[in-house]
């Protein structure tokens, strides 16, 4: 049986009126932010937002605080990894990994992440079909 991946879904997005470039550009770093000169828009789509988390951002200090709520840690690990399909092993290893000195632990087991992005549809995280289903 494949292990499930799950990524940011653009339609779901459109489907429940969230609007995703505003989303995602307001999880870049402090310094991105700032050297903006005009405000995030729908039309501008999400690409440069996403590259510049993933070839940037993602690497502050600013980007995943140790007080990140969980489901907004997840949803930045998968817009620092480009949007890319990821599954909850793969999430669980990255904030082991950002968190490893945060003062207070926090569960970021494999099997936590899976229920929480299960259960993500605020941030539009979505299962990657298995390609067995589209047959």
């Amino acid at each position: 049986m494949p292990v499930p991946r799950f990524l940011v879904d653009v339609k779901d997005a459109n489907l429940i009126n969230r609007s995703l470039p505003l989303m995602i550009s307001s999880r870049r770093c402090y310094t991105c932010k700032q050297a903006d000169d005009e405000e995030p828009s729908q039309s501008a789509g999400v690409k440069p937002y996403l590259k510049r988390i993933a070839d940037h951002c993602q690497e502050t200090s600013d980007y995943l605080l140790g007080d990140t709520p969980l489901k907004e840690a997840i949803f930045r690990v998968i817009l620092g990894g480009g949007n890319r399909p990821m599954n909850a092993e793969q999430i669980s290893q990255i904030l082991t990994e950002k968190w490893a000195l945060n003062p207070y632990p926090r569960d970021v087991s494999t099997n936590r992440i899976q229920k929480l992005l299960e259960h993500s549809e605020y941030y539009c995280i979505a299962r990657v079909p298995d390609p067995k289903d589209s047959k």
